[in-house]
Order: structure tokens, then sequence, then C-alpha cells
């Protein structure tokens, strides 16, 4: 399953966070990451400063 490090809130209320095997769904305005079928975070998607999918490192 894939990592994901992701920058979200706004105002001073920012969070960085890195989530390991995660499943990421989008819908109706809303980023959610699911693991082992249970919603673990979900953020609107005005509040997502970033989102990228992290690779695993060699070794």
């Amino acid at each position: 399953m894939p990592t994901y490090q992701m920058v979200y809130g706004d105002g001073e209320q920012v969070v960085r966070e890195t989530y390991d095997d995660v499943e990421l769904e989008r819908e109706d305005g809303w980023t959610v990451l699911f693991r082992g079928g249970h919603a673990i975070l979900r953020v609107q998607d005005v509040h997502v400063q970033s989102l990228e999918r992290v690779e695993p490192q060699p070794g």
C-alpha cells in the first residue's frame, strides 16, 4: 500500500503528516485516507495544501 505526505489546515493551524499503508479516495470535495477499511483521516479539499505519494526508499 502506498505512503502519502499531506499538509493540511488553514491560517496558523497547519499539520504536516506522513501516512503509511493507506488508500486515498477523493469525493464530493473531501480527501479521505483509509487503512484496513476504516477512515483514518477526512479533510475538506479546500484545506489540503499539498498531497503527494512517497515512493519507498531502497534498502
